[in-house]
């Protein structure tokens, strides 16, 4: 037997969340279809998804890989991307 993917299923985005962002989402990371887009349109379907923390989405960082990124940055399936909120400290 073989465990290879799939390959009519959809691509999946993983995108992980930290600190109050992943409590609002329930969990430590969020997983999205996939066919393609920018960090824009990730920024929006996660917002879509859990619009509770919308408002949190669009103040964060986003990174791929181990550096930030811009909102016009081409994300593909299987990306390491992270959504990062601000902090505070002292």
């Amino acid at each position: 037997m073989h465990d290879d993917p799939d390959p009519a299923a959809p691509a999946t985005l993983r995108i992980a969340v930290f600190a109050g962002m992943a409590e609002l989402v329930g969990s430590r990371h969020v997983d999205l279809p996939w066919t393609g887009g920018t960090v824009a349109d990730a920024r929006r379907l996660v917002s879509a998804r859990h619009p509770v923390a919308a408002a949190l989405i669009a103040r964060s960082a986003v990174a791929v890989g181990s550096g930030y990124v811009t909102d016009a940055t081409v994300l593909a399936a299987g990306d390491d991307v992270a959504i990062i909120p601000p902090v505070s400290g002292g």
